[in-house]
Protein backbone atom coordinates (compact mmCIF):
# COMPACT_ATOMS: atom_id res chain seq x y z
CA UNK A 1 0.00 0.00 0.00
CA UNK A 2 1.23 3.32 -0.77
CA UNK A 3 1.31 6.46 1.73
CA UNK A 4 -0.37 9.21 0.35
CA UNK A 5 0.71 12.91 0.86
CA UNK A 6 -1.50 15.87 1.05
CA UNK A 7 0.16 17.82 -1.69
CA UNK A 8 0.38 14.55 -4.00
CA UNK A 9 -3.40 14.43 -3.70
CA UNK A 10 -4.12 18.28 -4.22
CA UNK A 11 -1.68 17.98 -7.37
CA UNK A 12 -3.55 14.74 -8.90
CA UNK A 13 -7.13 16.80 -8.18
CA UNK A 14 -6.39 19.89 -9.77
CA UNK A 15 -4.69 17.76 -12.84
CA UNK A 16 -7.74 15.70 -13.34
CA UNK A 17 -9.63 18.79 -12.93
CA UNK A 18 -7.53 20.80 -15.78
CA UNK A 19 -7.82 17.27 -18.04
CA UNK A 20 -11.71 16.81 -17.54
CA UNK A 21 -13.74 20.13 -16.96
CA UNK A 22 -15.25 20.03 -20.61
CA UNK A 23 -16.24 17.18 -19.96
CA UNK A 24 -17.72 17.61 -16.10
CA UNK A 25 -19.73 20.36 -17.42
CA UNK A 26 -21.07 18.11 -20.92
CA UNK A 27 -22.27 15.76 -17.69
CA UNK A 28 -22.98 17.80 -15.29
CA UNK A 29 -24.75 20.39 -17.52
CA UNK A 30 -26.48 17.67 -19.57
CA UNK A 31 -27.97 16.17 -15.78
CA UNK A 32 -29.04 19.12 -14.18
CA UNK A 33 -30.77 19.69 -17.76
CA UNK A 34 -33.04 16.70 -17.96
CA UNK A 35 -33.24 16.86 -13.93
CA UNK A 36 -35.02 20.27 -14.41
CA UNK A 37 -37.01 19.09 -17.76
CA UNK A 38 -38.28 16.00 -15.45
CA UNK A 39 -38.73 18.20 -12.26
CA UNK A 40 -40.97 20.72 -14.46
CA UNK A 41 -42.65 16.88 -16.08
CA UNK A 42 -43.32 15.36 -12.76
CA UNK A 43 -43.91 18.84 -10.38
CA UNK A 44 -45.21 21.03 -12.46
CA UNK A 45 -48.74 20.61 -11.84
CA UNK A 46 -48.35 19.04 -8.49
CA UNK A 47 -47.46 22.62 -6.45
CA UNK A 48 -50.24 24.33 -8.30
CA UNK A 49 -52.31 21.61 -6.97
CA UNK A 50 -51.07 21.63 -3.12
CA UNK A 51 -51.38 25.68 -3.19
CA UNK A 52 -55.47 25.50 -4.60
CA UNK A 53 -55.99 22.71 -1.71
CA UNK A 54 -53.16 22.99 0.98
CA UNK A 55 -55.30 20.89 3.10
CA UNK A 56 -56.19 17.87 1.37
CA UNK A 57 -54.62 14.53 2.33
CA UNK A 58 -54.92 12.67 -0.45
CA UNK A 59 -53.43 16.04 -2.97
CA UNK A 60 -50.70 15.74 -0.15
CA UNK A 61 -50.27 12.24 -0.14
CA UNK A 62 -49.75 12.20 -4.20
CA UNK A 63 -47.77 15.04 -3.77
CA UNK A 64 -45.23 13.22 -1.44
CA UNK A 65 -45.09 10.51 -3.70
CA UNK A 66 -44.19 12.30 -7.29
CA UNK A 67 -41.32 13.95 -5.19
CA UNK A 68 -40.23 11.30 -3.75
CA UNK A 69 -40.04 9.79 -7.21
CA UNK A 70 -38.49 13.07 -8.62
CA UNK A 71 -35.75 12.56 -6.25
CA UNK A 72 -34.99 8.63 -6.78
CA UNK A 73 -35.08 9.60 -10.32
CA UNK A 74 -32.55 12.72 -9.77
CA UNK A 75 -30.40 10.64 -7.48
CA UNK A 76 -30.27 8.22 -10.25
CA UNK A 77 -29.13 10.43 -13.13
CA UNK A 78 -26.64 12.65 -10.88
CA UNK A 79 -24.45 9.36 -9.72
CA UNK A 80 -24.64 8.35 -13.05
CA UNK A 81 -22.65 11.45 -14.51
CA UNK A 82 -20.60 11.33 -11.74
CA UNK A 83 -19.67 7.67 -12.79
CA UNK A 84 -19.53 8.54 -16.48
CA UNK A 85 -16.98 11.66 -15.62
CA UNK A 86 -14.74 9.28 -13.40
CA UNK A 87 -14.77 6.89 -15.67
CA UNK A 88 -14.29 9.46 -18.75
CA UNK A 89 -11.04 10.71 -16.74
CA UNK A 90 -9.47 7.63 -15.84
CA UNK A 91 -10.02 6.02 -19.26
CA UNK A 92 -9.57 8.69 -21.60
CA UNK A 93 -10.97 7.83 -24.98
CA UNK A 94 -13.19 5.43 -24.03
CA UNK A 95 -16.68 5.76 -25.25
CA UNK A 96 -19.27 6.27 -22.71
CA UNK A 97 -21.13 2.94 -21.31
CA UNK A 98 -24.39 4.84 -20.17
CA UNK A 99 -25.93 1.53 -19.44
CA UNK A 100 -23.09 0.70 -17.16
CA UNK A 101 -23.07 4.42 -15.47
CA UNK A 102 -27.54 3.84 -14.81
CA UNK A 103 -26.95 1.05 -12.39
CA UNK A 104 -23.47 1.71 -11.20
CA UNK A 105 -24.34 5.31 -10.29
CA UNK A 106 -27.03 4.38 -7.93
CA UNK A 107 -25.32 1.01 -6.57
CA UNK A 108 -22.36 3.31 -4.98
CA UNK A 109 -24.96 6.12 -3.61
CA UNK A 110 -27.29 2.68 -1.97
CA UNK A 111 -23.36 1.63 -0.96
CA UNK A 112 -22.23 4.96 0.73
CA UNK A 113 -26.03 5.28 2.32
CA UNK A 114 -25.53 2.06 3.98
CA UNK A 115 -21.94 2.95 5.11
CA UNK A 116 -23.50 6.02 6.44
CA UNK A 117 -26.04 4.62 8.26
CA UNK A 118 -23.73 2.06 9.61
CA UNK A 119 -21.69 5.27 10.81
CA UNK A 120 -24.69 6.71 12.46
CA UNK A 121 -25.88 4.25 14.63
CA UNK A 122 -22.31 3.40 15.93
CA UNK A 123 -22.34 7.28 16.91
CA UNK A 124 -26.20 6.80 18.09
CA UNK A 125 -24.76 3.34 20.39
CA UNK A 126 -21.93 5.59 21.87
CA UNK A 127 -24.39 8.76 22.68
CA UNK A 128 -26.37 6.34 24.47
CA UNK A 129 -23.92 5.18 26.66
CA UNK A 130 -22.18 8.43 27.30
CA UNK A 131 -25.52 9.47 28.04
CA UNK A 132 -26.01 6.62 30.66
CA UNK A 133 -23.33 6.78 32.29
CA UNK A 134 -22.68 10.76 32.76
CA UNK A 135 -26.45 10.99 33.88
CA UNK A 136 -26.07 8.30 36.23
CA UNK A 137 -23.07 10.24 37.55
CA UNK A 138 -24.57 13.81 37.54
CA UNK A 139 -27.45 12.69 39.15
CA UNK A 140 -25.18 10.67 42.04
CA UNK A 141 -22.50 14.09 42.34
CA UNK A 142 -25.88 16.09 43.04
CA UNK A 143 -27.02 13.59 45.68
CA UNK A 144 -23.78 14.25 47.71
CA UNK A 145 -22.77 17.48 46.95
CA UNK A 146 -25.72 20.03 46.11
CA UNK A 147 -24.89 23.56 45.10
CA UNK A 148 -21.24 22.84 45.89
CA UNK A 149 -20.43 20.66 43.34
CA UNK A 150 -22.70 21.04 40.86
CA UNK A 151 -21.03 24.27 38.88
CA UNK A 152 -18.20 21.92 38.86
CA UNK A 153 -19.57 18.94 37.82
CA UNK A 154 -21.90 21.01 34.67
CA UNK A 155 -18.66 22.72 33.49
CA UNK A 156 -17.02 19.14 33.39
CA UNK A 157 -20.26 17.76 31.58
CA UNK A 158 -19.65 20.70 29.23
CA UNK A 159 -16.15 19.91 28.42
CA UNK A 160 -16.75 16.14 27.98
CA UNK A 161 -19.49 16.59 26.09
CA UNK A 162 -17.70 19.46 23.27
CA UNK A 163 -14.64 16.62 23.34
CA UNK A 164 -17.49 14.05 22.56
CA UNK A 165 -18.75 16.67 20.05
CA UNK A 166 -15.31 16.93 18.08
CA UNK A 167 -14.82 13.55 18.20
CA UNK A 168 -17.87 12.33 16.62
CA UNK A 169 -17.15 15.01 14.15
CA UNK A 170 -13.22 13.57 13.36
CA UNK A 171 -14.62 9.63 13.21
CA UNK A 172 -17.03 11.11 10.44
CA UNK A 173 -14.43 12.42 8.40
CA UNK A 174 -12.32 9.42 8.86
CA UNK A 175 -15.47 7.13 7.93
CA UNK A 176 -15.48 9.28 4.49
CA UNK A 177 -11.93 9.06 4.09
CA UNK A 178 -11.64 5.29 4.27
CA UNK A 179 -14.49 5.03 1.69
CA UNK A 180 -13.34 8.19 -0.47
CA UNK A 181 -12.12 6.09 -3.24
CA UNK A 182 -14.91 3.71 -3.39
CA UNK A 183 -16.91 5.06 -6.56
CA UNK A 184 -13.65 5.68 -8.27
CA UNK A 185 -12.48 1.55 -7.83
CA UNK A 186 -15.90 0.99 -9.65
CA UNK A 187 -15.50 3.77 -12.57
CA UNK A 188 -11.66 2.18 -12.79
CA UNK A 189 -12.85 -1.64 -13.22
CA UNK A 190 -16.06 -1.17 -14.97
CA UNK A 191 -17.55 -2.44 -11.96
CA UNK A 192 -21.83 -2.36 -10.73
CA UNK A 193 -20.55 -4.06 -7.28
CA UNK A 194 -20.78 -1.64 -4.80
CA UNK A 195 -19.10 -3.82 -2.12
CA UNK A 196 -15.82 -4.28 -4.75
CA UNK A 197 -15.53 -0.31 -4.22
CA UNK A 198 -15.70 -0.10 -0.91
CA UNK A 199 -13.25 -3.03 -0.03
CA UNK A 200 -11.02 -1.74 -2.25
CA UNK A 201 -11.46 1.62 -0.61
CA UNK A 202 -10.70 0.25 2.63
CA UNK A 203 -7.05 -1.61 1.72
CA UNK A 204 -5.78 1.31 -0.13
CA UNK A 205 -6.67 3.66 2.51
CA UNK A 206 -5.02 1.43 4.83
CA UNK A 207 -1.46 3.10 5.27
CA UNK A 208 -2.84 7.01 4.73
CA UNK A 209 -5.97 7.15 6.40
CA UNK A 210 -5.61 10.09 8.97
CA UNK A 211 -3.32 11.65 6.22
CA UNK A 212 -6.62 11.57 4.14
CA UNK A 213 -9.16 12.83 6.72
CA UNK A 214 -6.22 15.78 6.69
CA UNK A 215 -6.42 16.44 3.04
CA UNK A 216 -10.55 16.13 3.72
CA UNK A 217 -10.52 18.68 6.37
CA UNK A 218 -8.42 21.46 4.84
CA UNK A 219 -10.18 20.76 1.03
CA UNK A 220 -13.23 21.05 2.82
CA UNK A 221 -12.13 24.78 4.84
CA UNK A 222 -10.65 25.81 1.70
CA UNK A 223 -13.90 25.07 -0.11
CA UNK A 224 -15.92 27.15 2.13
CA UNK A 225 -14.31 29.99 2.49
CA UNK A 226 -14.19 30.22 -1.51
CA UNK A 227 -17.47 30.16 -1.25
CA UNK A 228 -18.31 32.81 1.41
CA UNK A 229 -15.38 35.23 -0.14
CA UNK A 230 -16.32 34.77 -3.74
CA UNK A 231 -20.36 34.48 -3.16
CA UNK A 232 -19.80 38.09 -0.55
CA UNK A 233 -18.17 39.42 -4.20
CA UNK A 234 -20.34 38.65 -6.82
CA UNK A 235 -23.27 39.03 -4.35
CA UNK A 236 -22.48 42.61 -3.82
CA UNK A 237 -21.89 43.12 -7.53
CA UNK A 238 -24.78 40.97 -8.89
CA UNK A 239 -27.27 42.78 -6.47
CA UNK A 240 -26.30 46.42 -7.26
CA UNK A 241 -26.72 45.48 -11.31
CA UNK A 242 -30.16 43.23 -10.73
CA UNK A 243 -31.32 46.30 -9.26
CA UNK A 244 -35.00 45.11 -8.59
CA UNK A 245 -35.60 43.24 -11.39
CA UNK A 246 -36.89 40.22 -11.50
CA UNK A 247 -34.98 38.96 -14.91
CA UNK A 248 -31.93 40.37 -13.55
CA UNK A 249 -32.41 38.62 -10.08
CA UNK A 250 -32.72 35.27 -12.09
CA UNK A 251 -29.79 36.27 -14.66
CA UNK A 252 -27.66 37.14 -11.07
CA UNK A 253 -28.64 34.22 -9.67
CA UNK A 254 -27.23 31.98 -12.85
CA UNK A 255 -23.90 33.84 -12.61
CA UNK A 256 -23.74 33.12 -8.95
CA UNK A 257 -24.22 30.01 -9.24
CA UNK A 258 -22.16 29.07 -12.10
CA UNK A 259 -19.08 31.28 -10.61
CA UNK A 260 -19.44 29.90 -7.17
CA UNK A 261 -21.23 26.43 -6.71
CA UNK A 262 -20.24 25.02 -10.38
CA UNK A 263 -16.23 25.17 -9.66
CA UNK A 264 -16.83 23.69 -6.14
CA UNK A 265 -19.14 20.89 -7.50
CA UNK A 266 -16.36 20.20 -10.02
CA UNK A 267 -13.76 20.08 -7.55
CA UNK A 268 -15.69 17.65 -5.20
CA UNK A 269 -15.71 15.43 -8.57
CA UNK A 270 -12.23 15.07 -8.87
CA UNK A 271 -11.08 15.36 -5.41
CA UNK A 272 -12.05 11.10 -4.88
CA UNK A 273 -10.17 10.46 -8.23
CA UNK A 274 -7.02 12.79 -7.00
CA UNK A 275 -6.72 10.72 -3.72
CA UNK A 276 -7.14 7.49 -5.80
CA UNK A 277 -4.16 8.55 -8.09
CA UNK A 278 -2.34 9.41 -4.96
CA UNK A 279 -2.59 6.21 -3.44
CA UNK A 280 -0.40 4.50 -6.40
CA UNK A 281 -4.05 3.69 -8.27
CA UNK A 282 -3.08 3.31 -11.99
CA UNK A 283 -5.41 2.87 -14.74
CA UNK A 284 -5.32 2.26 -18.36
CA UNK A 285 -3.93 5.13 -19.00
CA UNK A 286 -0.58 6.42 -16.85
CA UNK A 287 -1.49 9.75 -17.15
CA UNK A 288 -4.41 11.91 -17.59
CA UNK A 289 -5.54 13.07 -21.07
Amino acid sequence: MVKMSIGAAFSETFAFLRANWMQMLIWVGGAMLVIGLLGYLLLGSTFTALAMAPNDPTIMMGAFGKIGLFALIAMIILYAACMLIWRGGLHPGEAPNFGWALQAGPAFAFGMLVVFIAAYIVIFIVMLIFGLIFGAALGGMGGFGGDMNAGAVGGGAMVIGAILYIALIVFMLWVQGRFIVAGPVMADRLTRNPITGLSESWKLTQASQWIIVGFYLIFTILMIVYGFVVGMIFGAILGGLAGGSVGMAIVAMLISAAVIYLPILMLSFSMPVGVYRALGARSSSDVFA
